[in-house]
């Protein structure tokens, strides 16, 4: 296995390259004082392990780790420090040891054999992966749900793992650290949020990886970004609201796919924007359908569908009951029209206390003499 050291004291790198030259199988490729070096050189070697010191001065030991996992595809990396106070936060960025100072040869030995068994395993799954990972689906139509490879619901650890993988999802560019912290844990000391995000981070990863992602999420320039696609229902309802032409099948789906409002039951406040933008996309939609439609007969079924549905989401807008009940009297449905009348004469008395405007009285009994 190809090693690098970390240290900013050149005689903790001594110590440890002496320890380690007495285990089978170890390359030290580099020792540095230098985390920044470190970093620079990783780019340009394929590098298996990282012993890495956890206070040096420059950067703490935890922020750098988490700056190598999230640039670096299944790099290991072991803490060797006199710090045993950091060792939970260690784990918490995926770290596969944490080692202190002075390193024991036998404690050495231990280590490096855990992590060959963690290497062996990995190898033997990464095969799956591609597979696994091109067969993900997400709902986010009503609430969110995200299916595996066998479709299967995957499971959240917490509801704040959960929010950040979908807050991750919808941030394709990558979204700056400082900006989840604002949006995700607004209100909490800076100290306690930094500490939150990465217990987060790490727990994400964690359930992604358990279902086949490997380096789910990247962490560059302060921005952190998921690796991963997968199809959505989402991404069809949009595909279908794009088309320039819209077919009555093409409505049939989109009426299908939006189950709800786009994560109404998650209630996340930072996504309320994009549930206002999506539900008017969609609305207009079918209010551009029903225009084009609504004298052809042959599309009568579609139209009086899209109708029904764009009252449940705007049940006080008086285009559309004034459409629906113009349609249900031009296909001489009359029992809904008497229907959709008598239900929106009651409820504007009874929530607005208005009576139903004058022209939809017209359009009502003019229908209901003919």
């Amino acid at each position: 296995m190809r090693v690098i050291l970390i240290d900013d004291e050149q005689l903790a790198l001594e110590v440890l390259e002496i320890q380690l030259k007495k285990i089978n199988g170890i390359e030290i490729v580099g020792k540095y004082t230098n985390p920044q070096k470190a970093f620079e050189e990783l780019e340009r070697f394929d590098i298996d392990i990282v012993f890495l010191d956890m206070e040096m001065g420059s950067i703490h030991g935890l922020e750098f780790a988490e700056r190598l996992m999230t640039n670096f595809n299944n790099l290991q990396i072991i803490f060797v420090t006199a710090h045993p106070q950091f060792a939970l936060e260690a784990f918490e960025v995926n770290a596969i040891d944490y080692l202190l100072k002075p390193v024991r040869l036998e404690r050495l030995e231990k280590s490096i054999t855990k992590l060959r068994e963690k290497m062996q395993l990995y190898r033997k799954g990464k095969e799956l992966k591609v597979a696994k990972e091109t067969c993900l689906f997400a709902k986010s139509m009503g609430d969110f749900q995200l299916y595996d490879s066998e479709k299967n619901i995957v499971k959240w650890r917490t509801k704040k793992v959960k929010e950040l993988f979908v807050y991750l999802w919808l941030s394709k560019e990558g979204v700056h650290k400082h900006r989840l912290i604002e949006d995700l844990w607004s209100g909490i000391p800076i100290e306690k949020a930094n500490t939150l995000i990465h217990t987060t981070v790490y727990q994400l990863r964690k359930v992604l990886k358990d279902i086949g992602i490997s380096n789910p999420i990247s962490f560059t320039n302060e921005q952190y970004t998921l690796n991963m696609t997968l199809k959505s229902d989402l991404s069809e309802l949009e595909n279908i609201i794009k088309l320039i032409e819209i077919t009555g099948p093409n409505i049939e789906r989109i009426l299908q796919l939006y189950t709800g409002d786009f994560l109404e039951v998650e209630s996340y406040s930072w996504a309320l924007h994009e549930q206002h933008s999506i539900k008017k996309s969609f609305s207009k939609c079918l209010e551009n359908y029903v225009l084009s439609a609504k004298d052809d007969i042959e599309q009568s079924y579609f139209v009086e569908i899209c109708l029904e549905k764009m009252i449940e989401l705007e049940s006080y807008e008086e285009r559309y009951i004034y459409l629906l009940m113009d349609h249900y009297g031009k296909t001489k449905s009359v029992k809904k029209m008497i229907a959709l009348f008598h239900v929106f004469k009651k409820q504007w008395l009874d929530d607005l206390g208005l009576d139903v405007p004058q022209e939809m009285k017209e359009l009502y009994y003019k229908h209901l003499n003919n």
